[in-house]
């Protein structure tokens, strides 16, 4: 999760960096050849890359990149990286964070509660329009490789918080030569790099760590003798061998007027910088800058050389080193074959609590971390909605374990009115179970039965959510029939996008993304019964995450899809 202030420090000693397959022409320039690859870092970078890319005249939530924008941003940043001839050995994702992490983690989601709170405050009325110009939003992402400083006036918008699964999904499935060949502007000089690609070409070297990515980028970069492409700084703390680097990807630029010229950035070889310091390694100056963060860069090479230098290390240095020399639990080869690979992060982290109790457990609980919807703080947490989808999920995994692997409980850490608090539910048993996957079968049937439409199809989906949000309900609140058809077409109930339409599809959100997390936790276990298989014969024709979680303006492609939508909703 980095160092605070750990890069800062270290700037004077980047090096430039060339990402190519032969020498670079200029002296003192050193070329990568090969990395391995931090799969969130990467996807968080082209995030924020697209987002300063943005049309300034877009609004909330517009202006905010999509997941499917994002994974094609992802896409581009690779196949540049292929055409240059520059070999990924792995693309590495968190699996899950120790618990060790979990402060740090609440920490965070603290800190994206407040920053959701003060955007809220500062675009108190409409948003924006839902009928923006497709233009306005087209193709951002074929400036993932062009570095722009992110506008103030964005600093506040939240983040996509799916865009690590959808990424890691497509990375694995949709990202066929076919698909990419298809996304490519017909006269992009990528086409003949993508024409010479593999079926999938990044499928294989794409994996979910049974722990978290660094350990694994660090055990890779050594062995392989490579660099690192990151914006973690925690990687410079690693053995990653006496030659082996970090590349900062936040770095990295291509010039778009001579496409043959290599990827630039600035790197850090963290073995020889730690030489020129007189230090064994960079980790006692990591220590003590988080232990004394406002001292200056010459104190701090002082203070390191005498934790580098005393025979029994400073009070709690021992714990804080043995973070970073830590050894993967998995071997790397054998992880497709002894680990899952068909999970986001956060349901590979709760099957992992049941598979390496001892390393992932906290307290013997079972935990839970969802993500921030971009929801309305102001109102009751979206992810209400959807809850006991997922609660048939977690039950129906938990029964399938050994007795004494069993939880009692699930612990879900989600925004309450202006706090992030922690939820114990229940795990249910055996009967409550089938009553439960029998009702969600019998609303699938009944929207497919009332809608007429077909079950591949996104609208679908969403149409079954507003099922799930209003059907129950008879509150005179509850939107009526031509504005469920007016939010379903355009991604809002009016020709202007306020709160309410941005609650109403976290709420969407949240029922479809509980589906995904019943659906993956199905596909993982052993299943007997006919009403169970029923049950993920429906789910496996749910749609990928870029396409569930479109945005507003993507929404609008469906729209020719939308028929009679459930009328028994008002």
């Amino acid at each position: 999760m980095g160092i605070l202030r750990l890069k800062q420090h270290l700037e004077p000693y980047l090096d430039t960096v060339s990402l190519q397959d032969r020498v670079h022409p200029s002296p003192g320039v050193a070329t990568a050849q090969a990395v391995v690859i931090d799969g969130p870092s990467l996807v968080y970078h082209v995030y924020h890359r697209l987002l300063s890319w943005s049309n300034p005249d877009l609004h909330y939530p517009d202006i905010q990149p999509t997941c499917d924008e994002v994974s094609h941003g992802v896409m581009i940043f690779l196949l540049h990286l292929a055409s240059l001839g520059v070999t990924i050995k792995k693309l590495c994702f968190d699996g899950a964070l120790p618990p060790s992490k979990q402060l740090t983690r609440l920490a965070r989601l603290e800190k994206t509660r407040k920053r959701l709170e003060a955007f809220r405050i500062s675009h108190s009325a409409c948003l924006s329009t839902s009928f923006a110009p497709e233009t306005m939003t087209a193709n951002r992402w074929e400036n993932v490789l062009q570095s722009r400083t992110l506008p103030a006036s964005l600093t506040l918008v939240p983040e996509n918080h799916f865009i690590v699964p959808a990424v890691y999904e497509d990375l694995r499935e949709r990202w066929s030569k076919e698909n990419i060949l298809e996304a490519l502007p017909l006269d992009s000089f990528l086409r003949m790099t993508a024409n010479r690609l593999a079926s999938l070409p990044w499928a294989d070297v794409t994996v979910m760590v049974p722990g978290e990515a660094d350990v694994y980028c660090a055990h890779l970069a050594k062995r392989n003798t490579c660099s690192i492409l990151t914006n973690d700084s925690d990687l410079l703390l690693y053995d990653i061998g006496s030659t082996g680097s970090v590349i900062l990807v936040s770095s990295m630029s291509w010039t778009r007027t001579d496409p043959g010229n290599s990827i630039t950035a600035q790197g850090i070889c963290p073995n020889t910088v730690a030489r020129r310091l007189g230090l064994e390694s960079l980790l006692p100056l990591a220590f003590e800058l988080q232990s004394n963060p406002k001292i200056g860069m010459g104190e701090l090479i002082q203070r390191s050389k005498i934790i580098d230098r005393v025979p029994d290390p400073v009070p709690g240095y021992s714990h804080f080193a043995k973070e970073y020399q830590t050894c993967p639990s998995i071997l790397v080869d054998d992880i497709g074959k002894q680990y899952p690979q068909s999970l986001d992060t956060r349901v590979s982290e709760m099957v992992s609590q049941y598979l390496f109790p001892e390393t992932y457990s906290q307290d013997a609980l079972l935990n839970m971390y969802l993500v921030m919807l971009n929801e309305d703080p102001k109102r009751q947490c979206a992810w209400l909605q959807g809850r006991v989808i997922r609660v048939i999920g977690y039950s129906f995994f938990n029964l399938t374990q050994p007795i004494g692997k069993r939880h009692k409980y699930i612990v879900e850490h989600i925004r309450r009115g202006g706090r992030v608090t922690s939820d114990m539910i229940t795990l249910e048993n055996q009967s409550w179970l089938s009553a439960e996957i029998q009702s969600l079968l019998d609303h699938l049937s009944i929207v497919q039965a009332k809608t007429g439409i077909e079950v591949d199809c996104p609208v679908f989906w969403r149409t079954f959510a507003l099922y799930t949000i209003f059907g129950l309900q008879t509150t005179p609140k509850i939107p009526n029939l031509d504005q469920l058809k007016q939010l379903l077409a355009h991604g809002s109930m009016s020709n202007n996008l306020d709160w309410d339409d941005v609650h109403i599809l976290a709420q969407i959100q949240s029922v479809l993304y509980s589906l995904r997390i019943l659906k993956q936790l199905l596909g993982i276990s052993e299943i007997s019964d006919r009403q169970t298989t029923q049950a993920a014969a429906f789910l496996a024709r749910l749609p990928p995450l870029h396409v569930l979680m479109r945005s507003a303006h993507e929404m609008k492609r469906d729209k020719s899809h939308v028929a009679s939508t459930a009328s028994e909703y008002v």
